[in-house]
């Protein structure tokens, strides 16, 4: 059972592990020990040592318009300890992911700022994984479609299902950041199917090739995708890319 406990000071206030709590709070709440860490992405990543390894803080960024505005901040929402709980309890019911330490956050009238602490994999994200051109890249595809069914399985939709929010390690592959997203009891066929178009979408726009998408889709064990859905999601993409240009 992960339990945790919360901490507050200097205005801000943090959930983290019991059993490692001075050493997450310090980290969270004071930046000991934290090293910043280049990993890309909108969010940024600082590195703290913790017992027997390593944990990482990700403070998250709004993307697009609202992102250039409002950068980490969110009206009425702790987006942060959502995410948190959420991903303690998926962590929990057996799904891989990274072990979850605590979260941060600081409340400043009606908005929110915060960052989420998980334990470091010696894994990589799986758009470096696939550009080191490895061996055994149609089983792992393969696992990597397996994990997503698991996920849908257990009712989850993934806001953000991309190859940079799938890791792959020596013996298991794993799924992160869980911002925005939703646990139901049951997924329609909708859902699962977008999530695995925006998939589609990051090997397209990371110039992978869609065969090595195609092997993810026979992990999971689905043989085609809505036509009308896929159509709509492409042009979605052009037109982000098109917008994002002009920016």
């Amino acid at each position: 059972m992960v339990s945790f406990v919360k901490i507050s000071r200097g205005g801000r206030e943090a959930l983290v592990r019991e059993e490692w709590a001075d050493a997450i709070a310090a980290a969270l709440l004071d930046g000991v020990g934290c090293v910043r860490v280049d990993k890309g992405g909108r969010a940024s990543l600082d590195r703290f040592p913790l017992e027997d390894g390593w944990g990482l803080i990700r403070t998250g960024r709004r993307g697009g318009l609202a992102g250039r505005v409002l950068k980490d901040a969110y009206f009425l929402r702790n987006r942060v300890l959502r995410e948190l709980r959420l991903h303690a309890r998926l962590y929990e019911d057996g799904l891989p992911l990274p072990e979850p330490l605590g979260a941060v956050w600081r409340r400043d009238g009606p908005w929110f700022r915060g960052a989420i602490a998980t334990r470091e994999l010696e894994a990589t994200d799986l758009l470096s994984w696939l550009q080191g051109d490895p061996p055994g890249t149609d089983e792992t595809l393969a696992r990597c479609g397996k994990l997503i069914r698991q996920m849908h399985e257990m009712g989850v939709f993934h806001a953000d299902l991309q190859v940079r929010n799938i890791l792959v390690g020596v013996d298991a592959v794993y799924l992160v950041d869980f911002d925005k997203a939703r646990l139901v009891s049951r997924l329609s066929a909708l859902h699962t199917a977008r999530n695995l178009l925006r998939l589609r979408r990051s090997f397209e726009k990371n110039r992978l090739p869609l065969a090595h998408f195609e092997r993810v889709c026979e992990g999971y064990g689905i043989a085609s995708l809505p036509r009308w859905l896929s159509a709509t999601y492409r042009l979605k993409g052009f037109l982000s890319d098109v917008i994002t240009r002009r920016l």
